[in-house]
């Protein structure tokens, strides 16, 4: 069996492959027609099986009886990496559970390209971990050894950003200063580089990085934020129930409401504790219509759904002025729009957050903002019209070099990748 290169893009929401052999490189195209594949798992309870990717999310969304998990790659530097689940009869622990799903992008590679994969070049986050090198450095670490666990062979990192400027040095000649702005899944990562035609670095195509920096945001917290200020608050989010002992009014429980806003952590919604907190809740809330949706939610396991509708809604807003949550699953849920300037609300702080990192780059960098004459735009957050608004007011003179934000990064792994197999 021939010998290949790949460069994997391990995404928080949606994962990408690229291979080369020689002088030819591809970017995979995987078995449901797609050259992207979300990042997760479903267990199916009725076959008692694991699924992945494309094959996961449609068992989830046709409504089988299971247990879906997304956003694995968000378990890297946290507590969760050690832990397990409970899925069927067994525990799953959450390792095991990110090698299922890089051996089935593994397989399905190679089996496409007819070869072996012996090498790897894997995009990271600028930070896994935000103001912690031991942690942001373990993440790297594990995985690293997850992936060579699973035979990708030998394992080379690139920051997500720097490979989108590989993948896009073609398409600016006449670059001097150009910032990356890579709006992921889980992180806003940032790189500044400066055409040096002299670059002794073969991986980053002719520039020298000048300064990367990344903030642990991406399009999950903005997910979370849209459903907790226009979606949560019909399931009883802000709403007040009284005590037990006196005539004090208390807020229902936030956390409730954070935890089925947050991908990885809706399944432990469903634990027979909570069900138990909520009812009493119920008994005690000022507004018990919507305690009960929340009650609702819990017992019938829609958590996932609604998550999946709340994306759905930002995914809308990316080209309407207005938005509905599609959620027929609770026949009678109030209807719940949202238009851009309501979005525009709820994101900027964390659009200004995402933007403080771009400018702490440049700061890093030692470049001010009208130097920078190009900005290479990647990962799907970068559609919202505010936060591509956001971005470019950071670097006002610089014009966007065209780029896909699905899949730049995945290119530029596999360029790398295949510039490490001819230099090797």
């Amino acid at each position: 069996m021939k010998k290949i290169v790949a460069g994997l893009d391990f995404g928080t929401s949606n994962s990408a492959i690229g291979y080369a052999s020689g002088n030819a490189l591809d970017l995979h195209t995987f078995e449901h027609g797609g050259q992207s594949v979300p990042t997760a798992l479903f267990y199916d309870e009725e076959e008692g099986v694991l699924v992945s990717g494309h094959d996961a999310e449609v068992r989830f969304l046709q409504g089988h009886e299971g247990r879906y998990l997304r956003a694995l790659k968000s378990i890297l530097g946290t507590s969760l990496a050690d832990d397990a689940t409970r899925m069927g009869a067994r525990s799953w622990p959450f390792r095991s559970l990110l090698s299922s799903f890089l051996i089935s992008v593994k397989k399905s590679v190679e089996q496409a390209a007819g070869g072996e994969i012996a090498g790897l070049v894997a995009g990271r986050p600028v930070r896994f971990v935000d103001e912690d090198d031991t942690r942001d450095a373990r993440a790297e670490a594990l995985l690293r050894e997850v992936l060579e666990e699973v035979g990708f062979g030998p394992v080379h990192f690139v920051y997500e950003p720097v490979a989108a400027l590989i993948d896009a040095d073609a398409a600016m000649p006449d670059a001097e200063h150009v910032l990356v702005a890579d709006i992921g899944g889980g992180t806003s990562d940032f790189t500044l580089a400066r055409r040096s035609p002299d670059a002794a670095a073969r991986e980053i195509a002719g520039f020298e990085i000048l300064a990367s920096h990344g903030v642990h945001i991406g399009g999950t917290d903005l997910d979370k934020r849209l459903s907790l200020k226009a979606v949560m608050p019909v399931f009883g989010h802000g709403t007040e129930m009284k005590a037990l002992t006196s005539d004090v009014l208390l807020p229902v429980p936030p956390g409730y409401y954070s935890d089925l806003a947050t991908w990885q952590k809706i399944h432990f919604c469903y634990s027979y504790a909570m069900k138990r907190d909520v009812r009493a809740v119920l008994r005690q809330a000022l507004e018990p219509e919507k305690v009960a949706r929340l009650l609702e939610l819990l017992e019938r396991q829609l958590g996932h759904r609604l998550a999946n509708a709340v994306e759905g809604m930002k995914i809308a807003l990316s080209d309407r002025e207005l938005a509905a949550l599609a959620f027929p699953d609770m026949a009678d849920l109030p209807a719940i729009t949202v238009d851009r300037p309501a979005l525009a609300r709820h994101f900027a702080p964390l659009e200004q957050r995402v933007a403080g990192a771009a400018r702490e780059t440049l700061g890093r960098a030692g470049v001010r903002p009208e130097q920078v004459g190009h900005i290479v735009l990647t990962g799907g957050s970068t559609l919202l019209p505010d936060m591509r608004r956001t971005l470019m007011d950071v670097v006002p003179a610089a014009r966007i070099v065209p780029s896909d934000p699905f899949t730049a990064v995945a290119n530029g792994l596999t360029k790398a990748a295949q510039r490490m197999c001819a230099a090797g």
